[in-house]
């Protein structure tokens, strides 16, 4: 059964990513953006990345954040981060 945004795991989902669910052109612009392909090149540098998408896709996010947690803290993670932030909030 597909999940919706009101029914995901982790609860609710920001604002932001509600509205993109809604508008599969803004999505499918953010997901070829260069800051979402800055960020993933870092994420793939971290480790199984695809592995942590499975595991969130399945509802468990935790190791996906982690990354994320762990890339926030370094310089060039946390401006990736921000500027991918700054896209989100433009739309």
């Amino acid at each position: 059964m597909k999940q919706s945004a009101t029914d995901h795991p982790s609860g609710s989902l920001p604002r932001e990513a509600q509205e993109l669910m809604k508008d599969p052109s803004a999505l499918s612009a953010l997901l070829r953006s260069p800051e979402t392909k800055r960020l993933i090149t870092l994420l793939q540098q971290q480790g199984d990345l695809q592995s942590a998408a499975n595991r969130a896709k399945a509802g468990d996010a935790s190791a996906l954040q982690e990354m994320l947690r762990r890339l926030g803290q370094s310089r060039e993670g946390g401006e990736a981060l921000n500027d991918l932030e700054g896209r989100l909030e433009r739309h």
